[in-house]
């Protein structure tokens, strides 16, 4: 019985890779994926200070840079299917 669900638990994993892989390999998951890698590298080097605390600049500017790189994408995908 057990042997059965560990065989569920691997195809749910399966199932959740290859959604994720299949997610990334468009042309927008591209260019979030690029647009966080650079707005992280960025950010890497700055830090945000508000009201006495302060935070690295990683993931708020990564978080940007990947929704720049996925609407960027958009616009330009919307862009070509209209000519």
């Amino acid at each position: 019985m057990t042997e059965n669900n560990d065989l569920i638990k691997i195809e749910k994993k399966n199932s959740l890779l290859k959604k994720s892989l299949k997610a990334a390999t468009t042309k927008e998951g591209a260019g979030t994926i690029s647009g966080a890698a650079v707005g992280g590298w960025l950010g890497s080097s700055m830090g945000i200070v508000a009201l006495g605390t302060g935070i690295a600049g990683t993931l708020p500017v990564a978080a940007v840079g990947g929704l720049i790189g996925y609407l960027g994408v958009k616009a330009f995908k919307n862009n070509k299917n209209k000519k």
